[in-house]
């Protein structure tokens, strides 16, 4: 698929959603009209993470000491910021836009391909950010909660937000495919190591919790709730901000 495309896709899939959009925002309204459906979507999201995810982190964590792990991780998260670059540019976000293109620039530099962290040492480090903060940046409400077969917990913009990141990775169209194959593979270990990072906490909200898919749902919806709406932090705490760094 060309670039033009591609570009274009990201551009008319958010407009499908938007009927489906209130113009309202409430800290505890979830709308959750596929909940039959979600709830199986859950399940099945239960039980990869049961037997493949969290027992895939344990043997991660043990396999790899801390400072490989710490590599990896900087690797994978320095090559998905031109993909935070231009969601930045998008929003208009110009302190945003220079702070992410200096951490690339000196990650990938002085940092080895982003092997190393040295920006941070810098006092130059984004937030990260993503195309479903994109759309609601430009107003498009969140839309109904859906929970997707191997991604997780998201909203009807989160879903569409996740399918134009995809595109707008400009990485992905300079780089040959063993390269690539190299930043999904760190793309993986990174999700291993915030599994293990966050064992407890999931295993809690999974394995603890009377009903998991109203907590997940609860805990995805309140903090990614949150991050949009720096209003709302001002008067309230995140109980679940840890899971949603």
């Amino acid at each position: 698929m060309k670039l033009v495309t591609k570009l274009a896709l990201v551009l008319i899939l958010p407009l499908s959603f938007l009927s489906a959009c209130s113009s309202s925002f409430q800290l505890g309204n979830y709308d959750d009209p596929y909940e039959n459906v979600n709830r199986k979507s859950h399940e099945i999201n239960k039980a990869i993470d049961k037997k493949v995810l969290r027992p895939s982190s344990k043997i991660y964590v043990r396999a790899l000491g801390k400072k490989p792990r710490s590599a990896i991780a900087n690797f994978s998260e320095n090559w998905g910021l031109p993909k935070d670059f231009v969601n930045y540019t998008l929003q208009g976000d110009l302190g945003n836009v220079s702070k992410t293109s200096g951490q690339f620039l000196i990650n990938s530099t002085i940092g080895l391909a982003g092997i190393f962290d040295p920006s941070e040492k810098f006092g130059i480090s984004a937030r990260g950010t993503d195309f479903g903060e994109t759309l609601h940046r430009w107003g498009v409400s969140e839309g109904d909660y859906v929970e997707i077969i191997f991604i997780g917990p998201s909203t009807e913009r989160d879903m569409v937000g996740k399918v134009a990141d995809l595109l707008l990775n400009p990485v992905g169209f300079v780089l040959n495919p063993w390269q690539s194959r190299l930043i999904t593979t760190t793309n993986v270990g990174n999700v291993l190591g915030n599994r293990a990072a966050l064992g407890s906490t999931i295993d809690s909200v999974l394995y603890d919790s009377a009903d998991s898919y109203a907590q997940t749902k609860l805990a995805y919806l309140q903090g990614r709730r949150f991050r949009l709406n720096p209003e709302i932090s001002e008067i309230y705490s995140d109980p679940y901000e840890e899971m949603n760094d």
